[in-house]
């Protein structure tokens, strides 16, 4: 008897807009070389986000965030 291995959806995924770091880092404005480190709003600085419809639809726009 062959029983079918369900896969299991991991219930977060890495966030897209940071990594996984919980910042990112930014230029300070237009003219300056100089980066900054702000937090990460999508993911509110853990990392990673739940994994849900509401989130997989939005990574798709998280995903060209840099």
């Amino acid at each position: 008897l062959r029983r079918k291995m369900e896969k299991i959806k991991p219930s977060k995924l890495i966030c897209p807009a940071c990594k996984g770091n919980g910042y990112r880092r930014i230029r300070k404005d237009a003219t300056s070389k100089l980066d900054v480190e702000i937090d990460c709003e999508a993911c509110d600085n853990q990392g990673e986000i739940e994994n849900d419809e509401k989130n997989i639809f939005a990574m798709r726009y998280l995903i060209n965030v840099h």
